[in-house]
This record gives C-alpha cells, sequence and structure tokens, in this order.
C-alpha cells in the first residue's frame, strides 16, 4: 500500500520513538511495528504475497534477537519482491553496508543520522532509487571500484574483514578451515594494496 512501511528493531524505545516520528511529521503510515524476525515474516504470511495491504518499505535492524536483519531483507526480498527493505543500523563500516546490499537491501542508513535524511532515503526508496548515509559514500565508492576484482567467497570475507572480525570468527561463519580464511585474507590485501586489517577498514571507511 502507497506511504505505508513496517519497521523492524528490538529496540522498543527507538522503535515506538522512530514510529511516532515519522507518522507525526511525514505522511507514512505505520500500521506494525515488529521487535524480531519472525513477527515480521509471520504478519507477511498472513497478508500474502498479493496482498494490496503490504508495505512499499520495511525499516530493519542489523541485529535483531532471533537473527540477523540481514537474513530478514533475503527472505523479503526472495518472497515479497515488492517490498524495498532499508537497513536502519548503528554500524556505519563499509562491510555492513557491502553486505546489506549483497543481500538486496535498496537503503543503508545509520541511527545517528539526522531525521531528515532518514526522510530523504525514504524518499529515494519509494521513487525507485537507492539510498546510502551521505558520510558513508566515500568509502562505499572506493570499494564498489575493486569489488569486480573479487570472486564470490573473496567478497563474503572481504564483509566479515570490514566489519571487524577475526580470522576464527569469519572462519565459523563461513564453515571453512583458519588455514583456508588465510589464504583468502592475503588475497584480498594484495588486491587492495594494504597490508592489514587496520589499513583495509581505513582505507574504505
Amino acid at each position: 500500500m502507497k506511504n505505508t512501511l513496517y519497521i523492524v528493531d528490538d529496540h522498543k524505545m527507538l522503535l515506538k520513538g522512530l514510529k511516532d516520528y515519522l507518522e507525526e511529521n511525514t505522511e507514512w503510515r505505520i500500521p506494525y511495528i515488529f521487535t524480531d524476525k519472525n513477527e515480521c515474516l509471520e504478519k507477511l504470511n498472513e497478508l500474502g504475497k498479493k496482498s494490496p495491504e503490504l508495505p512499499e518499505i520495511i525499516i530493519i535492524d542489523v541485529q535483531l534477537t532471533d537473527g540477523t536483519g540481514f537474513s530478514l531483507v533475503q527472505d523479503i526480498t526472495k518472497y515479497f519482491k515488492s517490498i524495498k527493505c532499508v537497513m536502519y543500523s548503528m554500524y556505519d563500516t563499509a562491510g555492513y553496508i557491502l553486505q546489506a546490499k549483497n543481500c538486496g537491501a535498496m537503503g543503508y542508513i545509520s541511527k545517528v543520522a539526522s531525521e531528515q535524511e532518514l526522510i530523504n532515503c525514504l524518499k529515494i526508496i519509494q521513487e525507485g532509487g537507492t539510498y546510502i548515509e551521505e558520510k558513508m559514500r566515500g568509502g562505499q565508492d572506493k570499494l564498489n571500484a575493486v569489488t569486480p576484482l573479487f570472486t564470490k567467497q573473496e567478497k563474503r570475507i572481504l564483509e566479515k574483514l570490514l566489519q571487524g572480525k577475526s580470522n576464527e570468527e569469519i572462519s565459523e561463519e563461513l564453515f571453512i578451515s583458519p588455514h583456508t580464511v588465510e589464504n583468502y585474507v592475503s588475497f584480498i590485501y594484495d588486491k587492495t594494496n594494504v597490508k592489514n586489517r587496520t589499513e583495509l577498514i581505513e582505507k574504505y571507511k
């Protein structure tokens, strides 16, 4: 339904505050808010894929109590193709933005962004565009220039590196050996012309 959106965030005060602000200051209607992934999916499935009551946009927190916002975005973009997703997060590093884009999110904005920037983000996405918070665009532009150099697996590992994760964490999340991770990390350093994680994160932040 036009000018309708949902919000998914496990911080109840922020959830209510954001809902109240948008309904009082914009034309957006927010009939449902959710604190976890399953609540949101249950409501969407109840409405059905072709329901005129489906929202135009869903704002989704990166970290939820029952999983990541990324997995929710993947489910929504796979089964409810008319809905556009915006990631709303306290994280502003390139790795999270890259993962959001790869999951199908149309926008990424931090929780410290101004209210006006969030409103602008929603308007642009409603009109069919994509949006990354202004202060994050420089790093993303540089990252976009080098991502064609990477294999699919290298891109996954690059996401994790830019999120500040250790080799051990990457190994556990991607179900590959630590030695394999080390090899991929070396390839990524070579392709980005950096010597370590600190340089990598600094280069693309």
